[in-house]
């Protein structure tokens, strides 16, 4: 669901399952019942049980695996019995070497700067949101959303 439709489907005491994503209408009397999904049985929950305790854990994986991805060697080549191996950065250089910096600059955004700010704009909505700030919400949906939009393979799409 879309954060233009959360708003509609809480009002209209709808909940989406988390696994078959089939909304289904909650009774008024719900608040000490255990809901389950009619399609596939799973338990319904209004929003993600410690889905901010979760975020934070792959967050903090996300950081602490950033600096190995850059600097550990992605590719290893043997040509005539002479092994080179290669990271990112020395893939970028050596691409800036032979003139070609187009595609060095290409290799180092979408390697380099896009995941390293998309995990400070992550840290700063997650703080944002365990701190509950009600500071331009929009614009903080909005920020989220393309986050989400830049580099979609790289996040979760489950949701």
């Amino acid at each position: 669901m879309k954060s233009h439709a959360a708003p509609h489907a809480a009002r209209r005491s709808l909940i989406a399952c988390h696994v078959c994503r089939l909304l289904v209408q909650t009774p008024a009397h719900h608040a000490h019942t255990r809901l389950r999904c009619p399609r596939c049985r799973a338990s319904l929950h209004a929003r993600k049980p410690h889905s901010i305790a979760r975020t934070w854990a792959l967050l903090i994986a996300a950081l602490i695996f950033y600096l190995p991805a850059n600097t550990l060697p992605i590719m290893t080549i043997t040509s005539l019995g002479q092994t080179q191996s290669d990271t990112i950065m020395s893939g970028v250089i050596y691409l800036l070497l032979h003139g070609m910096w187009p595609l060095a600059l290409l290799v180092f955004f979408a390697s380099v700067v896009v995941p390293l700010l998309k995990l400070i704009v992550l840290m700063f909505l997650l703080i944002s949101v365990q701190c509950g700030s009600r500071w331009r919400p929009y614009e903080r949906t909005r920020l989220y959303h393309i986050t989400e939009s830049v580099g979609r393979w790289s996040m979760d799409q489950s949701r």
